[in-house]
């Protein structure tokens, strides 16, 4: 790879998490798509960092000035534990335990033994789920708030949910913070949009992506190269508007990147 190595940027401010997304009465959805072989751990390490202190060291050389409780940010998984991001945050200078703007949601352990444990009547118990979010959302006392939900299409895939379920819950998610992030996977077998099903788990699923993206300002897709995986890049991050606006001040950049991810570096290049 020759081309001349790039900084990610989201929006037309040069920012990845802009300081006009964070304004009080500011709400938008944001969301990151990726496909098997292309785990986007390194990208959301990185929005957490820079939504916690305002760097990027791994994706952005030119936000390098530290801002001390920049937002505070509430994480919730329903694939990984606290666990999981707390090391790759540390690589990137950001300690998740002591940091006392950072609180994490556990969606994971003990999800369909303890949290759902009926998933053919798993209405109520999503609901209380999601007003465990809620209320954690709400005891922070920091205007400038950040969510980052992932992997909530689980629960279309393993219980009784409808997508209008699911698309509310997040709405509810939406409206306590001043920017949402949810991520998705969107490998082929969870989506179908031939499918006309309403039980079917994969026309719930392709359902709720289409629905998603409507609420969206800004998609974010992680994908494989369509050849294969080359020895030197490792996949294409697309950033693409949404069909709502970010804020009032600042527009998505819409580029499409190649990156390539070594073993304590990422690097990013105009496609």
């Amino acid at each position: 790879m020759t081309s001349q190595q790039q900084d990610l940027v989201f929006f037309s401010d040069n920012s990845i998490v802009s300081d006009h997304s964070l304004v009080s009465g500011n709400s938008s959805l944001h969301i990151i798509s990726h496909l098997e072989g292309t785990n986007p751990s390194w990208l959301v390490s990185s929005i957490l960092e820079n939504c916690l202190v305002g760097t990027a060291n791994l994706v952005n050389r030119e936000l390098n000035r530290k801002i001390i409780n920049r937002s505070q940010v509430t994480f919730a998984s329903f694939i990984h534990s606290k666990a999981f991001w707390v090391p790759l945050s540390r690589k990137q200078g950001v300690d998740l335990d002591s940091n006392p703007n950072f609180q994490f949601v556990d969606c994971f352990s003990d999800l369909f033994t303890k949290q759902i444990p009926n998933p053919a009547n798993a209405k109520p118990q999503v609901s209380k789920v999601f007003g465990t979010i809620c209320k954690a959302i709400e005891n922070q006392k920091s205007e400038k708030k950040v969510v980052v939900v992932e992997c909530p299409e689980l629960l279309l895939a393993a219980t009784d949910l409808s997508s209008n379920d699911l698309v509310q819950h997040l709405r509810k998610v939406a409206s306590l913070c001043n920017t949402l992030f949810v991520v998705i996977n969107t490998e082929s077998p969870l989506t179908n949009f031939t499918g006309a099903l309403p039980d079917d788990p994969v026309f719930r699923i392709s359902d709720f992506y289409v629905k998603l993206h409507h609420m969206s300002s800004l998609n974010i897709s992680v994908q494989p190269l369509s050849t294969g995986r080359a020895k030197d890049i490792t996949g294409c991050l697309t950033v693409a508007r949404g069909s709502q606006p970010a804020n009032p001040v600042t527009r998505v950049v819409e580029k499409e990147y190649m990156f390539h991810i070594a073993k304590e570096s990422v690097k990013l290049y105009y496609r």
